[in-house]
């Protein structure tokens, strides 16, 4: 049966979410975010680290009000900002993740 919800969820979105219901479902870690500040050049940098293979859920990062949404691999990506590393924020009321930033 949980199969039959992953493909109704892949069919309706045109993406692969089996990785993301993996996760969840099969894992007892939850994913957490990895993020590396560059306040000079002014870039984040981020990735997940997640126990299933292929696992790339989009998440919403910047400064509340005004989000923008990434999407993490398990490879590390870049992004610029403006915000410096105490006014980065996650959405981490919207997802059950960890956060780790440095």
């Amino acid at each position: 049966m949980t199969e039959d919800v992953v493909e109704f969820f892949n069919r309706g979105t045109g993406r692969n979410l089996t990785p993301v219901f993996d996760q969840y479902l099969r894992r007892a870690a939850i994913p957490t975010l990895e993020l590396k500040f560059d306040e000079a050049s002014g870039k984040v940098s981020y990735r997940w680290r997640a126990d299933e293979e292929g696992f790339n859920m989009p998440v919403r990062v910047g400064a509340k009000g005004s989000w923008q949404l990434i999407q993490p691999t398990a490879e590390w990506k870049s992004m610029k900002t403006r915000l410096k590393k105490g006014d980065f924020s996650v959405a981490t009321e919207l997802y059950y993740i960890d956060v780790n930033e440095s």
